[in-house]
């Protein structure tokens, strides 16, 4: 009868019909002995129901019975990730993955679950161990590719996630292939350092992948979304009705303390509501931040676990003009929404640093810097003068901390760790080889983690830098002035490629520390010359590698030069007008305005 009930329910939910098949469930609750089959399929679909109340009666029941059974544990831990106990959590997976050592869905939740304390290495072999049974779940590959981001290893996440794609993963497999794509070493040829024709290599075998490779793989992933069945777009005149601002939505999971947040408070700041009218559609937790910005905005949407057709109603009830996708293929993003032509324009800016692919996208926002002509990160690049970041200084930020001017130079870097690809470790190693007595600090959450130290201080070692002069710290968390604080031990920040930092080039400056950057071909790998050449910093772009290390050594050097700019750095991004939000504000209102009405 256990097998029965079941495939009457499958047959249910083939039709689309959940809450059926939970009502066709819900006696195994009652029954005697109690179906373990049943039982097991209702917790299921209550937990995809986020009922966590039914869900933890189903597991009662069929514990009470089958108290050995790892798929019950697994799906105890499930419902302790929704309920937001990670005890509970850990306890219930370490329990099923006992009972059976490769057991899929508790593996994954105590990979991200130790991932997300920061015990990365453990949850690395966690995920290992599954993997040495089960090689192709891709649950569990995606969860140690998380794990391997953290861990520095960027290339090897990239590997997890293609075969999690190849082995039929979900769409998130493939995006996160995608992405991962981003922080991968560029071939050596890179293009000059200003704004200028992009060149392309070809791929061999091995080799890192050319631009032109990386274009075809989001497109290849775009393609495979199949778009929402949508009437078509109500008429009206382009870029809006007329006499009224232009609508436009901000989507995005990360519209809370992240750089995301960040980036788009200047906008939302300062954009005059005669011109635009924002809505925020926000797809994840909030926080601090969250609460800031929807002060910002009189119009925020929670879309947090709402279906894509429920977004796209909204957006179509909202009369959105423009939409501006601020998540590309990271986690949490609407991929679906994207591949449907759900408003009139829609643009990609600031959460994904490439062409998503998709081609209803109308374009990426970027600069002259970091979209120069014949660039291949977008097939329809739109650019903003200036650099296509502002920066909206802390309030709070500590007052800037004065260098000694003797004693050995401290360069350091704030970036993740996945950011650290070999060609990064070797141009530093490098570097600091150069200059005998320098040392370098990295900190990053990841380094919170001991194994992980070991891992890079090994891959730096390699390198050619001895452990004694690399220090590796986890950042102080407690509050971000706490956080920027802690540039007072830095003399130089160093910014990675091929994905150069964002935020943490922006924080250095403002807390009176130079940035020295190495442009590469694609966008992610110029955002260091986009924020320092808007801002009249050209003295710190290097051409290539050798100019990179001869920069350094001039800058590392010259006490004197680098004890002024600490203290007129803040005055300088003021001048040149990076911290300017009207101005900036102003001038996206006008790119939209433009692009809208084409």
């Amino acid at each position: 009868m256990d097998h029965t009930a079941v495939a009457q329910a499958q047959q249910m939910l083939r039709g689309g019909d959940v809450g059926a098949a939970i009502r066709h469930l819900r006696p195994a609750l009652d029954a005697n002995p109690p179906p373990p089959l049943s039982l097991k399929l209702l917790a299921r679909l209550a937990l995809h129901q986020q009922d966590t109340a039914l869900a933890a009666q189903a597991l009662q029941a069929a514990l009470a019975a089958h108290p050995d059974d790892a798929e019950l544990h697994a799906l105890r831990a499930a419902a302790a990730k929704i309920a937001g106990d990670p005890e509970a959590l850990e306890d219930a997976a370490r329990r099923a993955v006992a009972l059976d050592p490769g057991e899929p869905l508790a593996t994954a939740l105590l990979t991200e679950a130790l991932r997300d304390r920061l015990r990365i290495g453990a949850a690395i072999e966690v995920a290992s161990a599954c993997l040495a049974r089960r090689p192709d779940d891709w649950g569990t590959l995606l969860a140690r590719a998380d794990a391997l981001q953290f861990a520095g290893e960027a290339a090897a996440a990239e590997r997890d996630a293609r075969h999690a794609a190849r082995g039929g993963g979900s769409l998130q497999a493939l995006q996160m292939a995608c992405s991962s794509l981003l922080y991968l070493d560029e071939p050596v040829a890179t293009p000059p350092a200003g704004p200028g024709p992009a060149g392309d290599a070809g791929d061999a075998p091995g080799s890192p992948p050319a631009i032109a490779t990386v274009m075809q793989r989001h497109r290849q992933v775009a393609g495979s979304v199949p778009p929402l069945r949508l009437p078509p777009l109500p008429p009206r005149g382009s870029g809006g009705d007329a006499g009224r601002p232009l609508r436009v939505a901000l989507l995005s999971p990360d519209l809370r303390r992240h750089p995301v947040g960040q980036f788009v408070e200047p906008l939302l700041a300062a954009w005059d509501r005669r011109r635009i009218h924002p809505f925020c559609y926000s797809d994840g937790a909030a926080d601090a931040t969250s609460h800031r910005l929807r002060a910002r905005c009189a119009d925020w949407r929670d879309i947090r676990g709402q279906a894509d057709m429920r977004v796209v109603q909204r957006l179509r009830e909202d009369r959105i003009d423009v939409l501006l996708d601020l998540a590309g293929h990271t986690h949490g993003s609407r991929p679906q929404v994207l591949a449907s032509r759900c408003v009139p324009r829609q643009f990609t800016y600031l959460g994904y640093l490439f062409d998503t692919g998709f081609d209803p996208c109308d374009g990426v926002i970027g600069d002259a810097f970091n979209l120069p002509p014949g660039t291949g990160s977008a097939r329809h690049p739109l650019r903003l003068p200036g650099s296509f970041l502002c920066h909206l200084p802390p309030e709070d930020a500590p007052p800037v901390a004065t260098r000694p001017l003797r004693g050995d130079v401290v360069f350091g870097s704030f970036n993740h760790l996945a950011k650290l690809s070999p060609r990064t470790v070797a141009l530093w190693s490098r570097t600091l080889t150069a200059l005998p007595g320098a040392r370098l600090v990295l900190c990053a959450l990841g380094l919170a983690d001991a194994d992980t130290r070991q891992r890079i201080q090994a891959r730096f070692e390699a390198a050619g830098l001895p452990g004694h002069r690399l220090e590796l710290r986890p950042p102080v968390t407690s509050s971000l002035p706490a956080f920027l604080a802690q540039y007072a031990d830095i003399d130089i920040a160093l910014d990675p490629l091929p994905f150069n930092g964002g935020t943490t080039t922006l924080q250095a400056l403002w807390q009176g520390v130079p940035v020295l950057t190495l442009p590469g071909e694609r966008m992610a790998a110029r955002s260091g010359l986009s924020i320092l050449s808007a801002a009249g910093l050209d003295a710190w772009v290097a051409r290539d590698e050798a100019d990179f290390v001869a920069r350094a050594r001039e800058l590392a050097g010259d006490a004197d030069a680098r004890a002024t700019w600490r203290h007129a750095l803040r005055d300088r991004l003021r001048d040149a007008g990076s911290c300017d939000a009207g101005r900036f504000a102003a001038a996206f209102a006008d790119l939209l305005d433009e692009a809208a009405r084409s």
